[in-house]
C-alpha cells in the first residue's frame, strides 16, 4: 500500500512540474505512463492482501460468532441445570418437610396411644389394689371382730374350782 502512495505522490508531482501553456499542463507522457504501469503492477498486490484481509477478518468474525454461540450455549445449559437443581432442591425441602410432618404426627399418636394404654394398665391395677385392699380391710375386721369375740377379760373368767 505505501508503494502505491508513493506512485501517487509521484503522479502528482509530475503534474505539478508540468509546464503551463495556454490553460493547458505539459507532462512527461512517458513518466507518468511509466508510473500508471507501475500502478497497475502493484495494485493486484495491493488487493490481494485486501482480501486475504477479508477473508482472514470474515473467519475471524466467524470463529468469534462461533465462540460466542458456544458460550451462550453453555451459558443455557449452566443456567437450566441451576434451575434444576433449585427446582429438585425445592422438591426435596418439601418432600423432607412433609415426611418430618408425617413423623411428628406418627410419634404423636404412638406418644398418646401409649399414655392411653398406660393410664388404662394403672386405671386397672388401682382398681385391682383397691379391691384388694378392701379384702385385706374386711378380713381384717373379721378377725378382729373374732378376736375381741374370744377374748375374755381375766376378771371376767369364771374362776375355777380349786
Amino acid at each position: 500500500m505505501d508503494k502505491l502512495e508513493s506512485i501517487i505522490l509521484e503522479l502528482e508531482d509530475e503534474i505539478a512540474k508540468g509546464k503551463k501553456l495556454f490553460g493547458f499542463t505539459l507532462i512527461n507522457k512517458e513518466r507518468i505512463l511509466s508510473l500508471i504501469e507501475s500502478f497497475r503492477t502493484d495494485l493486484p498486490d495491493v488487493v490481494r492482501e485486501a482480501e486475504n484481509t477479508l477473508k482472514n477478518e470474515a473467519r475471524i468474525l466467524q470463529e468469534a460468532n462461533e465462540l460466542s454461540l458456544k458460550r451462550i450455549q453453555q451459558a443455557q445449559e449452566t443456567a437450566d441445570y441451576l434451575v434444576s437443581t433449585a427446582y429438585i432442591t425445592t422438591q426435596a425441602e418439601n418432600e423432607a418437610r412433609l415426611i418430618l410432618e408425617d413423623a411428628d404426627n406418627k410419634a404423636y399418636n404412638i406418644e398418646t396411644d401409649t399414655k392411653r394404654r398406660i393410664d388404662a394398665l394403672l386405671s386397672a391395677t388401682e382398681s385391682a389394689l383397691v379391691n384388694h385392699l378392701n379384702i385385706v380391710r374386711n378380713n381384717r375386721e373379721v378377725l378382729s371382730g373374732e378376736l375381741l369375740k374370744q377374748y375374755v377379760p381375766l376378771a371376767a373368767a369364771p374362776e375355777e374350782e380349786q
